[in-house]
């Protein structure tokens, strides 16, 4: 239920970070010469970074990829694949999957729900591939 409040009130949102994207480039510097008095500037100015403010309250940067191509399993070197094991609205559960026979213990990485994306673990999960079968949240 609260993914599902979250992911809502995002998706009202992005139409008013829109407006006010728009708004702000409308502000932009050109514009500041029409008004005659450096109070009515400094108001303009006032607006925009208002406009700023709330345009920037969404997500505005994308997760980066894990990166992780191999890892050495014994002496052989076996591709690793990022593949959904489970997809939810709210996430993905990644299993790193590896071309090998021998049966690994499963690990279950849970990455902090706090802002950050689970690809900050990079290390963590480079370090378990090799002896792991690896799931990251």
């Amino acid at each position: 239920m609260m993914y599902l409040a979250y992911q809502t009130q995002s998706d009202l949102m992005d139409p008013l970070r829109f407006g006010a994207h728009m708004a702000r480039r409308a502000l932009d510097n050109s514009f500041l010469s029409l008004f005659s008095t450096e109070s009515m500037r400094t108001g303009v100015r006032h607006l925009s970074a208002a406009f700023e403010m709330v345009e920037r309250a969404g997500l505005s940067h994308a997760r980066l990829p894990f990166g992780i191509a191999s890892t050495m399993v014994g002496n052989q070197e076996v591709e690793v694949t990022e593949e959904p094991a489970h997809v939810l609205p709210f996430g993905t559960l990644l299993h790193f999957k590896k071309d090998t026979a021998v049966p690994q213990p499963r690990v279950l990485v849970v990455a902090p729900l706090s802002g950050h994306f689970a690809t900050l673990l990079v290390g963590t999960v480079k370090t378990l591939l090799p002896d792991h079968d690896v799931y990251i949240t």
